[in-house]
């Protein structure tokens, strides 16, 4: 099993900030690159890479995306195809489907989870 990691995150790389705190926005928004939202938003999001939800981020949507990350608060309904963290001073609630689920002390989660990893394609 591999060691925990030190610091609260699995993010590889600084995702571009597309909606700064201050920004009040609706709608539907897709992205293919990783990308931080620090705003409030009601909506529905896509993203194909990592989705931040920054410290300032008031967040009320249906989220698809590769990953997640929630600094902010969060309400909504979310798939995630990998991993999603909840991190200390981040709020979640709602309905989760995940490969993984990571609340760290500080993060709170309250809804229902489903979370199982990826199924390998059988050698039949």
């Amino acid at each position: 099993m591999a060691p925990e990691r030190e610091d609260p995150s699995f993010l590889e790389a600084a995702p571009r900030t597309v909606l700064p705190p201050g920004a009040v926005v609706s709608g539907k928004l897709s992205f293919d690159l990783p990308v931080k939202i620090d705003s409030r938003f009601k909506g529905e999001v896509k993203a194909g890479a990592l989705l931040v939800l920054g410290p300032h981020a008031e967040v009320d949507a249906k989220i698809s995306a590769r990953h997640l990350r929630v600094e902010g608060s969060l309400v909504g309904t979310v798939r995630v195809d990998g991993w999603i963290e909840i991190l200390p001073g981040g709020r979640f609630q709602g309905n989760i489907e995940a490969g993984k689920l990571k609340v760290y002390p500080g993060g709170v989660f309250e809804g229902k989870g489903n979370v199982s990893p990826p199924q390998l394609p059988s050698s039949s």
